[in-house]
């Protein structure tokens, strides 16, 4: 016990003064930034995993869709009233979708992957478009057309890889076809597909655009170079990777962003990722590491252009880190990460980098109230300003969280 002038400074006032420094340094980090309102739209969710954004039922507003795994669940949830509709009713182990109007009739349809199981190498992965019937609202069962199986799909994203002006369809197996844990020392196959003239009967046209990631958990479809294509992040045990089609002559040419955390498998790579922009117009890339891992971490390019990026850890406290993404959401040109972890203690957090001090300050979103597996961040209420959506694993939720602006 220590007596500086007439405070004297035991361990309960220790603990005291830390917890009142780190409400200063929250109440710091927010001042002049958003708030949000949190609205449960569902407790009911056993499973969840996988949350995305798209104007179902074409009345301009965009909805919610969420899929959980055990038991399967494919549902919407309609703006602004947020009353769940059933999509399917027939898959199983559902772990990815990804919306787009995929015949031409000016409706969204959804791409689904089920049958997951990473400790089943070998079958399932089963990929399906399902068909907007036109009227989702009184229509709770969508036709199902198949497209392909890959054991281990696990993410499905939309992107004009090519610059075609045709969007393709991305589907990254976490692990490759005979891969056993704990090394899962099997390369998968990052693929491609085209979307056939008639879809609802031709095979699907697929590409294989790489071999070389193993346990692949992220993917990030981004504008990297602003040449019309569509590049691929991808987070895995080999790190953070860039995938683009059709440059410098290559067909597809791949670069190390960041080298992920170098640890023994599986607790190595990177886990989740996302692209943003610091005021400056500077890039960076933020990545949760290792797979299911405890750190977000910051990577920016040095003046090696040909070096993996510079890293720096944010966070070093999650447990089972799941689910990131990166947006500007208060609107200052200046890119937040949104990122949170599945177990407990159940926490979401906002990134925000200082441009004082040239640090990156952590606003917490929800503190134990989402087990995160899911996140997507769009613009619900039409404000101008970018909400959040989360799905909980062990929480059962879906949460919208509202932007209110400043």
């Amino acid at each position: 016990m220590a007596e500086f002038g007439k405070i004297i400074f035991n361990h309960k006032w220790f603990l005291l003064f830390s917890g009142l420094l780190t409400a200063c340094q929250i109440a710091d980090a927010q001042r002049g930034f958003v708030s949000f309102s949190k609205n449960t739209l569902d407790e009911t969710m056993q499973g969840g995993y996988g949350v995305d954004i798209a104007d179902v039922d074409g009345d301009g507003l965009l909805d919610i869709v969420a899929l959980a795994t055990n038991p399967g669940t494919f549902v919407w949830y309609q703006n602004p009233g947020w009353q769940r509709f059933t999509i399917s009713t027939k898959t199983e182990r559902n772990i990815a979708s990804a919306a787009h109007d995929i015949d031409g009739d000016g409706d969204i349809d959804l791409v689904l992957a089920s049958e997951f199981a990473l400790g089943r190498s070998r079958e399932g992965g089963t990929i399906h478009w399902l068909e907007n019937p036109g009227n989702p609202v009184q229509n709770q069962e969508w036709a199902m057309h198949y497209i392909d199986e890959i054991p281990t799909s696990h993410r499905v994203k939309w992107g004009d890889v090519n610059g075609d002006g045709e969007m393709e369809l991305i589907n990254l197996p976490i692990i490759g076809v005979g891969a056993e844990a704990p090394l899962y020392d099997v390369n998968l196959e990052l693929t491609a597909y085209s979307i056939p003239p008639d879809p609802h009967t031709e095979p699907w046209p697929g590409v294989v655009l790489d071999q070389s990631l193993q346990v692949a958990h992220g993917i990030q479809m981004v504008q990297w170079d602003d040449d019309g294509r569509t590049d691929i992040l991808t987070a895995s045990f080999q790190g953070v990777q860039l995938f683009q089609l059709g440059v410098e002559g290559k067909q597809v040419l791949k670069r190390q962003i960041g080298e992920g955390f170098l640890g023994e498998k599986p607790g190595i790579g990177s886990s989740e990722v996302g692209m943003g922009r610091f005021a400056s117009g500077q890039r960076f890339v933020a990545a949760i590491e290792p797979w299911h891992g405890n750190e977000v971490v910051v990577y920016t390019a040095g003046s090696d252009s040909s070096a993996p990026w510079n890293r720096e850890t944010i966070e070093t406290e999650f447990v089972g880190g799941h689910a990131l993404v990166v947006a500007d959401l208060d609107n200052d040109s200046q890119d937040e990460i949104i990122a949170g972890h599945r177990s407990e203690p159940f926490n979401l957090f906002i990134y925000r980098f200082n441009s004082e001090n040239q640090q990156w300050d952590r606003i917490d979103l929800d503190l134990g109230g989402i087990g995160l597996a899911g996140l997507v961040v769009e613009d619900l209420n039409g404000d101008g300003f970018k909400d959040i959506v989360a799905i909980g694993a062990s929480t059962h939720n879906v949460v919208y969280y509202e932007n209110r602006g400043k």
